[in-house]
């Protein structure tokens, strides 16, 4: 079963991943555990630097003038899929 990204409709900087079957209609059902990535990493053109393997997106906790990420307050019900989920190599 592949990862889906998440992100919050009011953060949506932020970013979690949780298994495809917590995934009803691009929002987060609550039917797997989330696990918090923190802020994607761009390549020079803006977009997502993806995993060696496409199966996500390559996230960092810490930014670079060494802040760390915070998660978020909001209800689980306010994650969605990501627009760069698309990106995520499907593995049949």
């Amino acid at each position: 079963m592949r990862h889906v990204i998440l992100t919050c409709i009011n953060h949506p900087e932020l970013r979690w991943s949780t298994k495809e079957c917590a995934v009803t209609n691009g929002k987060y059902n609550g039917q797997r555990n989330l696990s918090f990535d923190g802020i994607p990493i761009t390549n020079a053109d803006d977009t997502p630097k993806m995993y060696f393997d496409l199966s996500g997106v390559e996230c960092e906790m810490v930014t670079a003038d060494g802040r760390y990420v915070k998660e978020c307050s909001c209800p689980p019900s306010d994650l969605v899929v990501a627009e760069e989920d698309k990106l995520v190599k499907r593995y049949e």
